[in-house]
């Protein structure tokens, strides 16, 4: 597939310091995104470490010829690795206990689309104009939605939003949700912080993606929008689309 995309981070109105990562690895057509917690700038060190390992294994496994089933067996078990170096990495300084980071990543391999997340950054497809959230939250909300305990119209004013029931970096296992899908030309994945997701409704995001003209300007536009919305945390979005080669 021939793939274009485009990717921004902004620290928001509210927040002292960007506590998001992301990598977008055109050639190796894997695109990553993680949003750290923890005090002492402690999160922006688990976002970063985390990507850099997984972009890392990507790299020197993008060679290899593997089938998905073994990329998907691969990505979960470099995934727990990285949980490892981010809770190791922690136990070793006093001011990063604690530390920890959502994560969301996309690998394209020929024509189809392997996704995993831990937390509640998000990954969404747009095909033939419609909107599709691929991944739920690993989140309080999302578990009492599920649950029946949480009517989703209420959802967006729940006061425990922010409460994830799982990140990278903070028990000794995770378990990643990962997944696969097929890929058509025209395809449009966004991966989002909750930066985004929490400020703008997805019927929000899709009408800004379908009034902007390019990837950079649906990204800036985003952006803006949820600046506009109030801006109290970090936003980070990455835009990709999938097009067949000529």
């Amino acid at each position: 597939m021939k793939i274009e995309t485009f990717g921004a981070s902004d620290i928001g109105l509210v927040r002292l310091n960007n506590e998001d990562v992301f990598a977008q690895m055109l050639s190796e057509q894997f695109f990553i995104l993680a949003d750290g917690m923890g005090g002492h700038s402690a999160g922006e060190v688990a976002a970063k470490e985390t990507v850099i390992e997984l972009c890392k294994f990507v790299k020197e496994n993008s060679l290899q010829m593997r089938s998905i089933e073994e990329w998907t067996k691969s990505l979960k078990q470099a995934i727990q690795n990285a949980n490892t170096h981010v809770l190791d990495l922690a136990m070793q300084d006093r001011e990063k206990q604690g530390m920890g980071t959502t994560l969301c990543l996309c690998l394209v391999v020929d024509s189809t689309l392997i996704y995993a997340h831990v937390g509640d950054s998000r990954i969404y497809r747009v095909r033939k104009n419609r909107l599709t959230r691929l991944t739920r939250d690993h989140s309080l909300r999302e578990e009492l939605i599920a649950s029946g305990e949480l009517d989703e119209s209420q959802a967006p004013s729940f006061p425990h939003k922010n409460v994830i029931t799982r990140a990278i970096g903070t028990q000794r296992n995770v378990i990643p949700d990962i997944k696969t899908s097929p890929i058509e030309s025209g395809d449009l994945y966004l991966l989002c912080s909750d930066g985004l997701s929490d400020s703008l409704l997805d019927a929000q995001i899709h009408d800004v993606i379908d009034a902007s003209t390019s990837l950079r300007s649906a990204t800036e536009n985003l952006i803006l929008e949820a600046k506009k919305s109030g801006g109290r945390d970090n936003i980070t979005v990455v835009l990709f689309k999938t097009l067949n080669k000529d």
